[in-house]
């Protein structure tokens, strides 16, 4: 073989040496990548979700006594009198519940060895801040405390309530004037911000107060810079969500804004009743009255929509479904559905007749809902997410309808008489049984429920059970339980 021949060869040999190095190097990077992007996933999925607080079940005995139950399945007693009322639970642990006893404010901390402690006497009101961190509350006298699990110290005298709190202030009124206070004691400084307060006080996106003062004006108060807006006059009210600093407002004179985050848009006029809003997708459903009633549906300022007119008695329950569908129940008790697309509606359909509109509950899927109900108040259950409905079980009762944490799974009384019935769940799919003869029950999450069953009307009290996917009995001669606020978020 030539010289230059070989040369070639092992130049090629070196080309294609190269370019694999390359290609190892990019699939290297690649590969990186996908790491990086799978790290990051299950980062959110851990931190970023809304994560379910198991809190322990706190009960009644019957002659005297409150019990806490633990992690541990220990029974603390946290009372042994009768005079026992208005358990609290905080917002994101299960280290502390707050209850009342003979007019003082108690705690629970788990934390701290399951220790009982005495907060203060003569409490007419308590609450948790949004972070847990303290506890503030207004003794008989109106005078304002607040407590960091270690210490009770008064910070102001003579308010005349507790409008809001944020996880650093205390919101309150005093005279009519509204005042912003830190929960830090040793921060006493006192911050004006309204002289003449209204009504209707809310939070934004965790540092904008919305309320109307006494002049009827709607104002934007913003906590941390103090600066203080005024968005319009002549409000009567409005509707916002905690999430946006977007918002609908009604004025006197009945005409309809949209506040954007930066300034006021009119939508429109002659509004007889507002029937519904969807904040964050700009939505928004009302009626008017020209001697018969007329339903619309309208997108932003865009052009408004007729759901349904010549209507002889307004509407009363209107659901808008995730920027989707509407659904409403008219003066027949027919459920109707139209489907949303972009600012446009369809046709209106019926879904169901006789439909007991107070039983509507929003799942991840749809709306459970009952109809046919008989003078006993027993129906047909049904799951819907389009102008069809599913069948799900039958002799239910709509009262005591719940859904769990996530949205995908709802419990309802199956043979509901007198004070009792049996505890079924769904997914949409096969009924399934959890217990019979159940007079009270208190959902957890989706692996503890607690439930009174074999409740004596004469004694009035009965057995405590926790169901971990089987019964098992906790305590007898139990008359309450406490309720804890695991709800959905839609």
């Amino acid at each position: 073989m030539a010289k230059n021949s070989k040369e070639n060869i092992f130049k090629k040999f070196e080309l294609n040496k190269s370019n694999l190095k390359g290609l190892f190097a990019s699939f290297k990077i690649f590969v990186c990548i996908l790491l990086v992007l799978l790290v990051i996933l299950i980062f959110k999925s851990i931190f970023f979700r809304k994560s379910v607080v198991n809190y322990p079940i706190v009960y009644n005995k019957s002659g005297g006594g409150l019990v806490l139950l633990n992690k541990k399945e220990k029974k603390i007693e946290l009372s042994k009198e009768d005079s026992v009322s208005d358990i609290l639970y905080a917002n994101n642990t299960d280290k502390y519940v707050l209850f009342m006893k003979n007019s003082s404010l108690y705690v629970y901390k788990a934390n701290r060895k399951d220790k009982l402690e005495k907060v203060l006497g003569n409490v007419k009101k308590y609450y948790f801040s949004p972070d847990d961190k303290y506890v503030v509350s207004v003794d008989e006298d109106d005078n304002l405390y607040v407590y960091n699990y270690n210490k009770n110290e008064k910070i102001v005298s003579d308010i005349d309530g507790v409008k809001l709190l944020t996880d650093d202030y205390v919101i309150y009124q005093k005279d009519n004037i509204l005042y912003k206070r830190s929960l830090k004691v040793k921060k006493d400084e006192v911050t004006k911000i309204e002289k003449r307060y209204g009504k209707d006080i809310k939070l934004l996106e965790k540092k904008y107060l919305i309320y109307i003062d006494a002049e009827k004006a709607l104002k934007l108060y913003n906590i941390n810079t103090e600066e203080l807006v005024k968005i319009d006059e002549d409000v009567s009210v409005y509707y916002g969500d905690e999430d946006t600093l977007s918002f609908y407002y009604l004025t006197i004179d009945n005409t309809l804004y949209y506040y954007d985050g930066s300034k006021s848009n009119k939508v429109t006029n002659d509004i007889y009743d507002i029937a519904n809003v969807d904040i964050v997708n700009n939505e928004v459903v009302y009626s008017k009255y020209d001697k018969t009633y007329t339903l619309y549906f309208q997108k932003g300022t865009k052009e408004p929509r007729i759901i349904e007119d010549e209507l002889k008695k307004n509407i009363n329950y209107v659901y808008i479904n995730n920027n989707k569908a509407v659904y409403y129940v008219n003066k027949d008790n027919d459920l109707m559905f139209v489907r949303i697309s972009g600012s446009k509606v369809g046709k209106n359909r019926t879904v169901m007749r006789d439909v007991e509109a107070l039983s509507f509950k929003k799942t991840k899927s749809g709306y459970v809902f009952l109809a046919d109900a008989t003078k006993k108040g027993l129906g047909t259950l049904y799951l819907t997410n389009s102008y069809k409905a599913k069948k799900i079980d039958t002799d239910v009762i709509g009262t005591n309808i719940k859904i769990n944490n996530d949205g995908t799974k709802f419990y309802y009384y199956k043979n509901y008489s007198g004070k009792s019935g049996s505890l079924y769940y769904s997914n949409g799919g096969k009924p399934r049984l959890i217990d019979d003869d159940i007079t009270k029950y208190q959902y957890v999450s989706d692996k503890v429920l607690y439930y009174i069953k074999n409740y004596s009307s004469s004694k009035m009290y009965g057995d405590l059970y926790k169901y971990t996917n089987k019964p098992g009995k906790i305590s007898d001669k139990v008359y309450n339980i406490s309720v804890i606020h695991n709800e959905y978020e839609k």
